[in-house]
């Protein structure tokens, strides 16, 4: 992955750290950069040659494209001289948090909610949790936290189908029979969520590591086989203790696709070993042989204990300043990275003690300030500009959900969201300035 730094990554480094907005085809005059957070500024400057080769113009390349936004009236006629604004509201990418929808506290969800639009939940969808006898299931939790994610436009990961075995499994005999009830759970739930929830983890813990209330009692290979044939539109992937390290790395493709025939997707935990300063190049040597595979990766328990740094990376005591660091680059590098889709923060702060985002008061701590700064300040897009005499507004921005607003001559405005990204980089917006409505025009509505 090594490549010589060349005067295209310079010009692609400087376009990452100094914002443009584009109006036509001529860049807008800069905006003044906002304060970073230390952390985000001591990364995107590191002296780390594999960052800015390799890592800042993956994202360039990645996960920005150039968006034109064509405006007209109801009449299709370009609109031209109107002024337009574009500002990123979501990533495509998921940055995520377990606490997103389960967190109690309503300043803390609320703070959650400012900077996350993923959820891969600790508890509250093992079997366990809703299973409370062989024949009733109280899924009255399982709603509670997907209402807030539909509320709040948050995608959901499930974990997990298998397990954690509720209790009263224990006193099941023989193990075909608790292979009955494990299989009957799963697709009473895939009935009952699968238009609801985006990705489904079906066996956890159970290949890497071998976790005695994760045990699938049934051939993994052929109910995973199953479960693709009877639920084929749904995302079904795994999940274990994968991690940086080249002892814990994520399987081999053949095995993985032999394995689990039809998969989706891989989680890994990325929490081990515990205390754990993984390289840049640690990381991308994980994700690397999973590129153009069909098989997208999920960090979805990514968690540090306090204590000395491992790894030979960075060394010293981990502390609130360079665990701000270190999350800010484990972001950073696998938002960078075209085989990666989801980045999940981990809590169980009574074990992963380097993990909490709010001090003892409840207020935001470094690392949550860190990575509100990484998220709202540096990887985003405020784009503005008039429309040229095609009613073309032309902008380059990162991929995802943005709140697109059309400001007539007459001084009134209208407002719309707007997915950019892949292909959808090319949009035409009708607009209705009497009524001041903006809609996105489907693409054979717009030719």
């Amino acid at each position: 992955m090594k490549k010589p730094l060349s005067t295209t990554l310079i010009i692609l480094f400087a376009l990452l750290v100094w914002p443009t907005a584009i109006r036509g085809e001529a860049p807008a005059a800069a905006v003044a950069s906002p304060g970073y957070h230390p952390a985000v500024t001591s990364f995107f400057g590191s002296k780390d040659p594999f960052v800015h080769q390799v890592v800042l113009p993956n994202i360039e390349a990645n996960r920005k494209s150039n968006a034109v936004l064509k405006v007209v009236d109801g009449k299709g006629n370009p609109l031209a001289g109107a002024a337009v604004s574009a500002r990123l509201k979501r990533h495509e990418f998921l940055f995520g948090h377990c606490d997103l929808a389960t967190e109690k506290d309503p300043k803390r969800r609320a703070l959650l909610n400012e900077i996350f639009h993923f959820t891969c939940p600790g508890n509250v969808t093992k079997w366990r949790a809703f299973a409370k006898k062989p024949d009733r299931n109280d899924f009255s939790k399982v709603d509670a936290v997907l209402d807030f994610c539909r509320e709040h436009d948050a995608a959901f990961e499930w974990h997990f189908l298998s397990g954690y075995h509720p209790a009263w499994l224990e006193g099941v005999t023989p193990d075909t029979e608790k292979a009955r009830y494990q299989i009957e759970n799963a697709r009473n739930v895939l009935r009952r969520y699968g238009d609801r929830v985006q990705f489904f983890q079906v066996v956890n813990e159970d290949w890497l590591t071998h976790i005695d209330r994760a045990k699938v009692f049934t051939d993994q290979t052929a109910w995973f086989s199953e479960l693709r044939k009877e639920f084929p539109g749904v995302q079904l992937g795994v999940c274990d203790c994968w991690s940086f390290n080249p002892e814990g790395r994520l399987p081999g493709l053949d095995t993985l696709k032999t394995r689990y025939p039809g998969i989706d997707f891989i989680s890994m935990h990325a929490h081990k070993p515990r205390q754990l300063w993984a390289s840049p190049r640690d990381m991308y040597e994980t994700y690397d042989p999973y590129l153009d595979s069909g098989i997208k990766i999920h960090l979805t328990e990514f968690g540090i204990i306090l204590g000395e740094i491992t790894g030979g990376y960075r060394a010293g005591t981990w502390n609130e300043d360079n665990l701000a660091e270190y999350f800010v680059q484990a972001m950073t590098t696998a938002f960078s990275h075209r085989a990666v889709r989801v980045f999940n923060l981990w809590s169980n702060y009574e074990k992963f003690t380097g993990n909490p985002l709010f001090t003892e008061a409840g207020e935001p701590n470094e690392k949550y300030r860190a990575i509100k700064s990484l998220l709202q300040e540096k990887l985003t897009t405020r784009a503005s500009g008039s429309t040229d005499e095609t009613g073309r507004f032309s902008f380059r921005g990162f991929h995802g959900a943005y709140d697109v607003a059309v400001t007539f001559p007459s001084g009134r405005k209208a407002q719309v969201q707007a997915e950019i990204g892949g292909a959808a980089t090319e949009l035409t917006l009708a607009a209705d300035e009497e009524a001041a409505i903006l809609k996105v025009l489907p693409p054979t509505d717009a030719q």
